[in-house]
């Protein structure tokens, strides 16, 4: 049910709204059990909150489906499960649609570039999983699982829809696996892992648009690796690796964190603690936040080599800064802060830069972000 709060405000809203397109931001908020819905204009950046839903305690990750109608929630509470909101195309309002058992508790969520497969990872149970999603978007209770080295982190398919990969964190490895398209089991690719540097934490993805080039955020090191896809095989290759943290923010190198030491309490050291990873639409920009600092770092990316360089790092107001997200025209950035009561938008330069231009009430703890842009009619 959508919060009381809201309700009048909704109707405003769906009075006013035109036949033309509307981008829209669904961001969850675990600490209330909220998935929030702003309208974002695209001209200005202006951000409004404009409905709430009731989803469940410890609402997390988030995935709407490649056609636009549905949105996938992850609980992380017993029994673990996932909801499926269909999305109404003109006021992108949420209804419950479906409901289905998850293998593990998720702190990632996906579906294949299809809409055929709900994929996930989990944290804390070292395992990766697929579920066939039908007709109804109504995902499976048949679930394939896949156990990882310690931490699993995240799950993607490539541009392709051939190949998944996944982040280790705890066994700083990337996991390469080939998609079947007809059953959505995977298959290791080679060794079906690439190694990267000691301690670097592997954690969320980002796809180049053409498909060639896959980007790796480490949590633990506040590097973004560069990797080459093999178009025939999958096979990745590591081209390139650049620095987001620069000295003057004096962060000690990162640690492994779980349900027991997840804010380092006995440690007073300010560690490197970063945590998303996005690549603007036209893939020329990274953007990679930094929670201890509550920060977000810019990288220059060459589109025909893959190649990236380090631009600089800006302060954001959000304290704590977990998910980050683009507009689809590439212009704005919304962040959310897991300590903060406000979900920000910041205009992004030409160099990266970033300006704070609007905000917006958030829900407690807010943390995933997924934006969509509906059809004009």
């Amino acid at each position: 049910m959508r919060s009381p709060l809201l309700l009048t405000a909704a109707v405003v809203y769906g009075l006013s709204l035109q036949a033309n397109a509307d981008t829209f931001a669904y961001i969850s908020s675990p600490g209330d059990g909220l998935i929030s819905q702003y309208h974002l204009d695209q001209n200005n950046g202006a951000l409004r909150l404009i409905d709430q839903v009731n989803a469940g305690d410890q609402v997390n990750p988030m995935a709407i489906t490649p056609d636009g109608k549905v949105l996938f929630a992850a609980l992380r509470v017993k029994p673990f499960q996932v909801l499926g909101y269909s999305i109404d195309p003109k006021s992108g309002h949420l209804t419950p649609l479906s409901k289905a058992p998850l293998a593990e508790s998720m702190a990632y969520l996906s579906t294949d570039r299809k809409g055929h497969y709900l994929l996930a990872a989990s944290y804390g149970a070292d395992t990766i999983s697929v579920q066939p999603i039908d007709k109804t978007y109504q995902p499976s209770a048949s679930i394939l699982s896949y156990k990882t080295g310690p931490h699993a982190h995240s799950i993607r398919t490539d541009p392709s829809n051939r190949f998944a990969y996944a982040g280790n964190l705890g066994a700083d490895k990337v996991l390469q696996y080939r998609l079947e398209a007809t059953t959505g089991a995977l298959t290791a690719i080679g060794s079906g892992y690439i190694r990267v540097a000691d301690n670097t934490g592997p954690r969320h993805l980002a796809f180049s648009p053409n498909g060639k080039y896959l980007y790796v955020v480490g949590e633990m090191s506040g590097t973004v690796t560069a990797f080459s896809i093999n178009d025939s095989t999958g096979a990745l290759t590591q081209i390139a690796v650049a620095n987001g943290i620069p000295e003057r923010l004096k962060l000690a190198h990162g640690e492994v964190r779980d349900a027991r030491n997840n804010d380092l309490k006995d440690d007073p050291t300010p560690r490197i603690w970063a945590a998303d990873l996005r690549i603007s639409p036209d893939g020329s920009l990274l953007l990679m936040t930094e929670r201890t600092s509550s920060s977000v770092s810019a990288f220059a990316v060459d589109p025909s080599t893959g190649g990236l360089s380090f631009i600089d790092n800006y302060p954001v107001q959000e304290k704590q800064p977990r998910n980050i997200a683009f507009s689809p025209n590439g212009r704005w950035l919304l962040v959310t802060g897991e300590k903060s009561e406000k979900v920000g938008t910041y205009a992004i330069s030409n160099n990266g830069a970033l300006k704070r231009v609007g905000e917006a009430a958030s829900g407690k703890g807010a943390v995933w972000i997924e934006v969509l842009k509906t059809s004009a009619e």
